[in-house]
């Protein structure tokens, strides 16, 4: 399932474009604990988002952004297992570890796509896939964490849910690929600063 950016219903926010872009990570989220119901089963599980910004320029006349959410797992069968090796070229072994805080400043390629939320009525644009960089950018330095921290409290608190982990901006832990036990706190991603991870990135290496 494709996290979505959603847009609000009013104001003159502009929608990401559809199409392939060159992207750079610029923000890993530990968004905690997250409860979610599907198909009548409510499940607990922690999650993070990873947020990517391309060339495309909003309204704002800033660089505009992206993002996709996972279960902070690299269960073989988990979506974050499958799209850091797309991202990567390259699989994530079995037994493996990823330090997450790595992810900041690698570059790759993204495949976006709208639609509207029938419900809401609400726009969003959904990261439909994701493969190695076939050009490397740097980021612009619009993009504001502490910003998109602040929003993400002021939303959940507005909906009845508990604020983001206070440590989200501290050395993640590394993830290791294997048949896990459902996640733990401890195993959610947490967040280096972004000036303080390099942009260098090898995409044959991977991260």
């Amino acid at each position: 399932m494709s996290l979505t950016l959603t847009q609000s219903a009013g104001g003159d926010f502009t929608p990401h474009p559809e199409g392939i872009f060159p992207a750079v990570c610029v923000d890993v989220i530990d968004l905690g604990p997250v409860t979610s119901t599907w198909e009548g089963q409510t499940k607990t599980a922690n999650k993070l988002r990873i947020v990517f910004e391309t060339e495309e320029v909003g309204n704002d006349h800033k660089r505009m952004t992206v993002s996709k959410s996972f279960t902070a797992s690299l269960h073989p069968k988990a979506k974050l297992t499958e799209f850091l090796g797309k991202w990567r070229g390259k699989p994530v072994a079995d037994g493996e570890s990823i330090d997450i805080t790595k992810l900041l400043g690698a570059c790759c390629t993204v495949v976006l796509s709208q639609g509207k939320n029938e419900t809401t009525g609400k726009s969003f644009v959904s990261i439909d896939a994701v493969s190695k960089p076939t050009k490397k950018i740097a980021a612009s330095g619009d993009y504001n964490k502490e910003e998109a921290r602040k929003r993400m409290n002021e939303w959940r608190a507005k909906n009845g849910q508990p604020p983001l982990p206070t440590d989200t901006v501290t050395a993640a832990p590394k993830v290791a690929a294997k048949v896990a036990t459902p996640p733990t706190k401890s195993a959610a991603a947490k967040v280096a600063a972004q000036d303080e991870v390099p942009m260098a990135f090898d995409p044959e290496v991977g991260f």
